[in-house]
């Protein structure tokens, strides 16, 4: 195979690949936000199907010599098809070897599993849900089992690593644990000042019956503004706030408003709208490359947390978004100031639930999750036995204990859906968050007045020629160094938290 006819196979395998995704992606919204309950089975049946028929393009021989042929020699690939043909060796790698039985098998238990959490998760019979936790995690780690006796392959240093890397390639367990002890190092000494200050924000006002309806408008026009493009996306009901990226043109997410929780759905909106704006920016030129969507894992939590937190939980931005709920419930906010929004959505409680987690105990959920994982991939915690070390861990890093298992273990949709090794990426997101925006807020020192006069362009336009528009054309260490000239570092984020909440709560650093 000459080079040339190497570049024309990826190329047209890409347009192939990129349409299986987008299906997947469809059809997994549609299972979660649309389908009848009743078409679970055959759904997950379906999307079994579709990921099946995108392993046997990717694995067909002309790709395979395609891959060996531009391998051997990158001299005067472009570097956009550089980053292609690593994409390629990556998936083909993850693949290559495992019993066609054992992925579909992977396949339809995510999916099956996933909409039997959705079924059970208020209503008990966990049971079920355990076991397909419990053979989805023994049939990863066979999976894992036969990548690693490969030759001039090892078995990883933890057993959870190869998902971790599977979502943030080339993060270890033993690269996470000194960033969350950091984090605890940090976090927990001021989470125990402010509890001792006994002060808390006064959240009454959130409260009462709010219109979910008109919560969802504020949302949308919010979204609008920061620079989610409602011509290009679809926000629909879901039990768990979720991003399904189909292509740069079709963004969707699921979200839920609270009749008496006013802010919720406005900052899960901020997250999920981070998601999107990602995709929505990524290069037009890569609509049909591997590369031409956001960078996995916890660089697109990057997106997400960044509008969430440095924009969606600032004074800046109370000061411009309060006046249009304000607008909206007249009778009930008339005599709210921005300030009252403001230190309501920063209010620092320890709680059991991760998606209504402050800031400053958001990480500590997400060490509960990590720490339980290790030991359910090390084998040293049977599934069955989930609650009781979800107890363990959450009166050890929250001084609580939830009361029933869809405020513990049960409560996200993550391990029902089959994504092991996903939750670090949540904190990554968090830590580049911080970083990127303090490289942002450098560029544009006129940041807070921007946010403060509803003027996003600038912050979006800066986020999109550094960040965005580069799709997975950079690995995240290079990307975050692009952005910002360092790597990855827990003290921009333990800066921040520390600045911002002896403010709010007037205690000493």
């Amino acid at each position: 195979m000459t080079r040339q006819d190497a570049l024309q196979t990826l190329i047209s395998t890409s347009y192939r690949l990129k349409k299986f995704g987008e299906l997947s992606s469809i059809g997994s919204y549609d299972m979660t936000a649309t389908a009848p309950k009743g078409a679970a089975k055959r759904r997950a049946e379906l999307l079994g199907f579709v990921r099946a028929e995108s392993r046997k393009t990717l694995l067909d021989p002309r790709v395979l010599e395609a891959v060996d042929t531009l391998s051997g020699d990158e001299t005067g690939l472009s570097p956009e098809m550089r980053a292609e043909l690593a994409l390629y060796r990556r998936r083909i790698d993850s693949v290559t070897g495992l019993p066609e039985k054992l992925l579909l098998r992977q396949a339809s238990l995510k999916s099956a599993t996933e909409q039997l959490w959705i079924e059970k998760k208020y209503t008990g019979g966990y049971a079920e849900v355990k076991a397909g936790i419990g053979e989805m995690i023994a049939l990863q780690k066979e999976a894992d089992a036969i990548r690693a006796g490969r030759p001039g392959r090892k078995a990883p240093a933890h057993p959870l690593d190869p998902s971790i890397d599977a979502t943030d390639p080339g993060m270890t367990v033993a690269q996470l644990e000194p960033l969350f002890d950091t984090i605890r190092a940090r976090t927990v000494p001021l989470l125990q000042k402010i509890a001792e200050a006994g002060r808390q924000p006064d959240r009454s006002f959130t409260k009462g019956g709010y219109d979910t309806a008109v919560q969802k408008e504020i949302a949308l026009k919010l979204l609008a503004k920061i620079g989610y493009d409602p011509r290009y996306g679809v926000v629909g009901a879901g039990e768990h706030p979720c991003t399904y990226g189909v292509n740069r043109d079709d963004v969707r997410f699921t979200d839920h408003f609270y009749p008496d929780d006013l802010l919720q759905g406005t900052i899960s909106a901020m997250h999920e709208g981070g998601h999107g704006m990602y995709e929505q920016n990524v290069s037009a030129d890569y609509l049909d490359l591997l590369i031409g969507s956001g960078a996995h894992g916890g660089m697109h939590e990057s997106s997400s947390r960044f509008w969430e937190n440095m924009v969606g939980r600032s004074a800046a931005f109370w000061d411009y978004a309060a006046p249009l709920f304000r607008a909206a419930f007249p009778e009930k906010l008339r005599d709210v100031p921005a300030e009252a929004f403001h230190r309501a959505v920063n209010r620092v409680q320890p709680g059991p639930i991760r998606i209504y987690a402050d800031e400053l105990t958001y990480n500590l959920h997400i060490m509960i999750r990590f720490e339980i994982e290790k030991m359910l991939f090390d084998g040293s915690l049977p599934v069955g036995s989930l609650e009781d070390a979800w107890a363990e861990k959450c009166r050890e890093y929250l001084g609580l204990v939830p009361e029933k298992p869809w405020e513990g273990w049960a409560q996200d949709m993550h391990w029902p859906a089959g994504m092991f090794g996903y939750f670090q990426s949540y904190t990554i997101g968090t830590l580049n968050a911080a970083q990127i925006g303090a490289a942002v807020k450098k560029a544009l020192p006129d940041f807070d007045a921007l946010v403060r006069a509803g003027d996003f362009a600038p912050i979006r336009g800066w986020l999109t020629e550094n960040w965005y528009r580069h799709g997975m054309l950079y690995d995240s260490d290079t990307l975050l160094r692009r952005m910002t000239g360092e790597p990855l570092s827990a003290d921009y984020l333990c800066g921040y938290l520390e600045e911002k909440f002896t403010g709010l709560y007037g205690v000493r650093g």
